[in-house]
């Protein structure tokens, strides 16, 4: 019987231990809508922040649609960097204060002087207005992006601002590396034009001194008479590179690169390896070697 009361009594002091012990602390989120944007906040949030994204690999921003399972995480995260322009990006932002009235929203275009798709008319189809939302795509650009992104950091978690001070200046860094590569590849076809399937490089383009055309247009397939204008103006300009994002299927991009002689390049600006991929793009625009 005594065996059996000290027996008792361990068992309870066991459960009492149990549910006194303190539990694991939630681990602190943000969130950003594509990995380009992941890597800067990597960078910049290091191992205080888990960094989530809402794009997955191989798949376009401008067509996904969040998964119930992400709109729950995002509910329960402390920040949203947004670019504040990609496809579902707007209505989600108007939605964010009823799924989360405590979650902080930046928008890491801020500051950047964001180019805008005016109305044109180029034969049977219209440019509608709008903005460019590729920001990441030049690396000046990126530095205002990491920028925006320390702030807002730095606002939610105060107490490690000199941390993310720190990280931040270690990423501009990288991006100033990657910009000085950048300009050197490009500085010898300043001025030239090229053409990309989805017109993702317009910022690369004004800030290096190159001239953007796109086989696609806000998600729509090419018509025939868009198809031979685009041709046309690639014999008259000499353009002989055409650029193609993985996401992206290839059949009218390989159509036009046959037409005009020129060598069909695949890319991807949706990669988290952001600063390889500005260089390995820069390079194909070049028709250069990639730097080692």
């Amino acid at each position: 019987m005594k065996n059996l009361i000290i027996l008792c009594f361990l068992v309870s002091f066991c459960c009492v231990s149990c549910n006194t012990t303190p539990g694991k602390p939630k681990e602190k989120v943000v969130f950003v809508t594509i990995l380009p944007q992941k890597y800067f906040a990597d960078k910049i949030a290091g191992d205080l922040y888990k960094v989530e994204v809402m794009v997955p690999p191989g798949v376009g921003p401008e067509t996904y649609s969040p998964s119930p399972k992400q709109m729950k995480a995002l509910g329960e995260s402390d920040a949203y960097f947004a670019v504040g322009y990609l496809g579902f990006e707007p209505d989600l932002l108007g939605k964010l204060p009823s799924l989360n009235p405590n979650i902080k929203v930046y928008k890491v275009s801020r500051g950047i002087d964001l180019i805008e798709q005016k109305e044109e008319k180029h034969g049977d189809h219209v440019h509608l207005q709008g903005v460019d939302p590729h920001i990441w795509s030049s690396p000046k650009e990126a530095v205002i992006i990491a920028r925006n992104i320390f702030e807002g950091m730095a606002e939610i978690d105060p107490k490690n601002k000199d941390r993310y001070s720190k990280n931040l200046q270690n990423l501009l860094a990288e991006i100033n590396s990657v910009d000085s590569t950048v300009t050197k590849i490009l500085a010898p076809v300043k001025g030239e034009k090229f053409i990309v399937f989805h017109p993702a490089l317009g910022y690369l383009a004004r800030d290096y001194g190159l001239e953007q055309f796109s086989i696609e247009f806000e998600g729509k397939t090419p018509s025939p008479k868009h198809m031979q204008e685009l041709i046309n103006e690639a014999r008259i300009g000499k353009i002989k590179t055409v650029l193609i994002q993985k996401e992206f299927e290839k059949r009218n991009a390989e159509i036009v690169a046959k037409e005009i002689g020129g060598n069909l390049v695949q890319i991807d600006p949706l990669d988290y390896d952001w600063p390889r991929q500005m260089v390995s793009i820069a390079a194909s625009l070049a028709a250069a070697p990639q730097p080692h």
